[in-house]
């Protein structure tokens, strides 16, 4: 949501909307008016720039006139699962299964509210599920956490250092995991979290990471606080990626490298 984009980027900057308005010229009450998610172009298109914001990416997301193309990549399967919140009654998150299916074995990346489908599916495979990688402790990607484990064996929890939580081990940024053919590297992603990582698996048919929070289709994590730090991650960890790089964030639809390149409102910088 456009509102969500500029509010995330006002708050982290510490522009508020009397000052937003005197910056730009929008009367407050329509800089308002654009917070509490009504669209006017022009004035969307004003505050954009002060907000280090592309504004025709803006007005894209506020028309809804582009949505990613959908990823399929053998091997990699995401799970939507809803988690509302006070306020947000409708939000869902994710979590996804990468499998060898030659090897037999599996490893889950978060876990969501619910792992029904996640447990049906390694069932159905009849592979083992052989880690559990965490891109951060929120406790949305992890509800379902003690559920995964007592349905598969209890296999090893990893999550970031800067983060730590019962029956999971420490890492740090830069560790390797492995299972089957599947080589996983572990990027820190910091900024909406103290540990929030990235996680680019290599043995599918095109390169595809694993981003959590730090990353969305169209938008990012909130990061107030450490903001600088999460845009830079965002542009040096993943956004280096391959065009063709698939990325799978912790809320939202799955999109590339390119696409978000294109269409991020956060990365004026890519746009022509």
């Amino acid at each position: 949501e456009f509102e969500d984009v500029i509010s995330k980027a006002a708050g982290s900057l510490g522009i508020g909307n009397t000052d937003l308005s005197q910056r730009t010229g929008v009367p407050v009450e329509e800089v308002r008016s654009l917070m509490d998610g009504k669209f006017d172009e022009k004035s969307l298109l004003a505050v954009a720039d002060p907000l280090g914001l592309h504004g025709p990416s803006l007005v894209e997301l506020a028309k809804q006139s582009w949505r990613p193309d959908k990823v399929e990549v053998k091997g990699l399967t995401g799970y939507n699962t809803p988690f509302p919140v006070p306020g947000y009654e409708e939000m869902t998150v994710n979590s996804y299964l990468v499998v060898d299916e030659a090897a037999g074995v599996a490893v889950a990346f978060d876990t969501g509210a619910d792992v029904t489908d996640m447990l049906a599916d390694i069932e159905r495979m009849g592979v083992k599920l052989e880690l559990v990688l965490l891109t951060h402790t929120h406790d949305d990607h992890i509800k379902a956490l003690g559920e995964l484990l007592a349905a598969t064996g209890n296999p090893p929890v990893w999550v970031n250092n800067k983060e730590s939580i019962t029956r999971a081990k420490g890492f740090d940024a830069g560790q390797g995991f492995s299972a089957g053919s599947l080589k996983i590297e572990s990027r820190l992603t910091n900024g909406h979290s103290p540990g929030g990582t990235t996680f680019i698996i290599d043995g599918l048919d095109r390169p595809v990471a694993i981003v959590g929070d730090s990353l969305f289709c169209c938008s990012m994590g909130g990061a107030r606080g450490a903001y600088g730090k999460a845009l830079d991650n965002n542009r040096k960890q993943i956004l280096s990626l391959p065009d063709d790089a698939v990325l799978c964030p912790g809320h939202g639809p799955v999109t590339t490298v390119a696409e978000e390149k294109a269409h991020n409102p956060f990365f004026p910088e890519f746009k022509s």
